[in-house]
């Protein structure tokens, strides 16, 4: 046992003689890389270069002795903690999951970290190369939001809503669960900008997205967040879906939200109006294949609404 120790100590100061040596010869050479690199043994950071430090927001004092997945998000950690033990045990490099680090002045930085064993004498490290891929990041996010949101509203947009509908009906026809669709128009939405102008019908379909937040986020006081969507996929056509959700409660849902529409005040240029809308509700039912067969009977029962008053739920 003694043996063993004293074998451990040596390894360890075999490793760290390994490190000194390395910074010598390469010196500056390091600090001067665009890639962060950290030298790690199985129990934290030996070394951390200047670009690795910046990354993370610390300094050589403070990083060293740190484990690395102190950085890590954690949805990502247990992820990364198998992929970095096994970093250790093998020669082919290890390539870690996209990891958000936090801290930085302005905003949360994205970095591609990649692990590999060096081949030293003594105690097993291995080399952390960490890449900086926030510009990447931020600019698939901008283009995802432009794919999948209306500019206007902010809210998802018709390429969204047929997808994602499209998807949790071939779900719920698998599982045999139950989904909800509702589709609604704003009532007299030409009059609305003939009376007070287009910068303020601007604002009543901005005020739509609004009300969906302020009345789903809690369906009763302490109960969990509805799962359902928002979508703008007309000029002033709005559509929701409902998973998990059956047509009874759904209409209680159209029902609440064209309330709250209507009891909605609009501000705009000094002035404040109000709007309505019209709702058909549908669910999905046996022999349904797909959501254009949701759509047909969400469009007749809103067409109903229309002829029976507007600003009314009907369902089909």
């Amino acid at each position: 046992m003694f043996i063993d120790d004293e074998e451990g100590t040596d390894d360890a100061l075999l490793t760290h003689q390994t490190l000194i040596d390395t910074q010598e010869r390469l010196g500056a050479l390091l600090d001067l890389m665009p890639t962060g690199l950290i030298i790690h043994q199985m129990q934290g950071i030996l070394y951390a270069n200047q670009q690795a430090l910046s990354l993370l927001q610390q300094t050589e004092s403070s990083v060293t002795g740190k484990h690395f997945l102190d950085f890590t998000n954690t949805e990502v950690r247990e992820e990364c903690g198998e992929l970095f033990m096994r970093s250790f045990m093998q020669d082919k490099p290890v390539q870690f999951p996209q990891i958000k680090l936090m801290g930085a002045p302005d905003g949360p930085r994205y970095i591609k970290a990649t692990a590999g064993r060096l081949p030293w004498e003594g105690t097993t490290v291995v080399q952390l190369l960490l890449e900086d891929i926030t510009e990447l990041k931020l600019k698939a996010d901008e283009l995802e939001n432009l794919t999948f949101h209306d500019v206007l509203t902010g809210t998802f947009n018709r390429r969204y809503f047929i997808e994602q509908a499209e998807q949790l009906i071939a779900s719920a026809l698998s599982d045999n669960t139950h989904f909800s669709l509702l589709i609604f128009d704003v009532d007299w939405f030409k009059q609305v900008n003939d009376t007070y102008g287009h910068l303020a019908g601007d604002e009543a379909l901005k005020a739509i997205v609004d009300v969906w937040h302020a009345n789903t986020r809690n369906e009763v006081k302490g109960a969990r967040n509805l799962d359902g969507k928002l979508a703008r996929i007309g000029g002033e056509e709005f559509a929701i879906f409902l998973p998990d959700i059956g047509l009874e409660r759904a209409c209680t849902i159209a029902e609440r939200i064209r309330s709250a529409i209507e009891a909605h005040n609009i501000q705009c240029d000094g002035r404040t109006f109000n709007i309505t809308a019209s709702f058909g509700v549908t669910d999905l039912r046996a022999g349904d294949k797909k959501l254009d067969d949701l759509i047909r009977r969400a469009d007749i029962a809103l067409y109903r609404a229309k002829e029976n008053g507007r600003n009314r739920v009907e369902s089909e």
